[in-house]
């Protein structure tokens, strides 16, 4: 049985960077905040325009600052083409690991236009490496977000303005099987695939960031003038590095949708459904010490806690753990404890192990003050 006092602690922030974080760019460093004059330390600037690249105070993702990006379709060419990006050093070894966390928000005057831009890519090396496209982009296009991976589109859905979205990318840098591309879009993963991520030469392709709308550059039909964005919240990482060290810190409320709901045990009368209905006077009851409550998210999503309504738990306390899967057969414990017997409410707890990459959630019943029966009215994942 555990410990009466185990504490629903939340999840706590890292006052240092962890170890594979190689760079943290959220502007709150005085200095970094050298736009428009300069890229900060270590980047390279490619704007021409007082207005290219600036530090702002609203709308931030992460703190007090963020950068702002303006690119018109008057501004004189930089590096062959109309762009205001801020650039790593192309000096990124060959087969690098890498892991790059940010935020973007499009601002409201970002409107469907008949022309794609890009607002974040990796470029192939400058010197001995094939190629002139970017192996990999994220891109708006025809009112939606696009990643070109390689040639290839992937679509990931209608933008929306004036929001910041969160994204991870990791991706190893291979030229052969052993390559790999994951994305994460507000904390759910929506890209996962193996093999070739460039095409070759002596070091990785290097990291940019902004706006880069080329079509204002060779004469093709475009529908506006200008593009405006903010950008925060960036962290560049290296092969030690794992998705909670990168991703833009969130509060951990989101609620994923719960596609299915199943147990280890149940009576007739309250099967797994009625702890996913909505409804705190129906329950899931499971008889003996282990019975579970399974939830399946229906796809990897970055979790980091859970909520538990318990049938008569304003009366009784239940010690109970939670362990998580990704593919519902291997499972980590990523808290334990102790219900507070005060409330039949649902109660919020996190994750010890922070946040990670799962779609299952098992809930699991040891023991109460009254009976051998777990009884759960309500339960749902907690998501970044």
């Amino acid at each position: 049985m555990l410990a009466a006092g185990v504490a629903l602690a939340p999840v706590q922030t890292a006052m240092a960077d962890p170890v594979g974080v190689q760079r943290t760019l959220d502007w709150e460093q005085s200095a970094d905040r050298t736009l428009p004059a300069t890229a900060p330390a270590g980047l390279n600037k490619q704007w021409a325009t007082s207005y290219g690249a600036t530090n702002v105070t609203s709308p931030t993702r992460d703190g007090s600052h963020a950068a702002r990006f303006e690119l018109r379709k008057s501004d004189p060419v930089v590096s062959s083409s109309k762009r205001a990006e801020i650039s790593q050093r192309d000096e990124q070894p060959a087969g690098a690991d890498r892991w790059y966390g940010f935020s973007i928000n499009l601002a409201n005057t970002w409107t469907h236009d008949t022309s794609a831009e890009i607002v974040s890519q990796w470029h192939h090396c400058d010197v001995g490496c094939p190629g002139t496209s970017p192996p990999l982009a994220l891109l708006t296009d025809e009112g939606r977000w696009k990643i070109d991976f390689r040639g290839e589109p992937i679509d990931l859905g209608a933008y929306t303005t004036g929001a910041w979205v969160d994204w991870v990318f990791h991706v190893t840098w291979r030229t052969d099987s052993t390559g790999l591309l994951q994305v994460w879009k507000n904390g759910e993963r929506v890209v996962h695939q193996t093999g070739a991520t460039h095409d070759g030469g002596p070091r990785s392709p290097y990291f940019k960031f902004g706006i880069y709308k080329w079509d204002w550059n060779t004469g093709a039909p475009s529908s506006t003038t200008q593009r405006v964005m903010y950008y925060d919240a960036l962290r560049l990482g290296d092969e030690r590095a794992v998705h909670r060290d990168i991703t833009p810190q969130r509060a951990c409320t989101r609620a994923p949708v719960v596609a299915a709901a199943s147990a280890t045990t149940y009576e007739a009368a309250n099967p797994p459904s009625h702890a996913v209905d909505n409804n705190l006077t129906t329950r899931w009851s499971g008889r003996g010490f282990g019975a579970a409550l399974i939830l399946d998210t229906g796809k990897p999503r970055q979790l980091c806690g859970a909520t538990v309504a318990w049938h008569r738990g304003d009366l009784r306390w239940n010690d109970y753990t939670i362990h998580a899967s990704q593919d519902g057969v291997s499972y980590t414990k990523v808290w334990e404890g102790r219900s507070s017997g005060t409330t039949t409410a649902p109660e919020t707890v996190h994750f010890t192990s922070g946040a990670l990459d799962a779609r299952y959630l098992k809930i699991s019943f040891w023991a109460n003050p009254e009976n051998d029966w777990a009884s759960i009215t309500e339960a749902r994942p907690l998501g970044l």
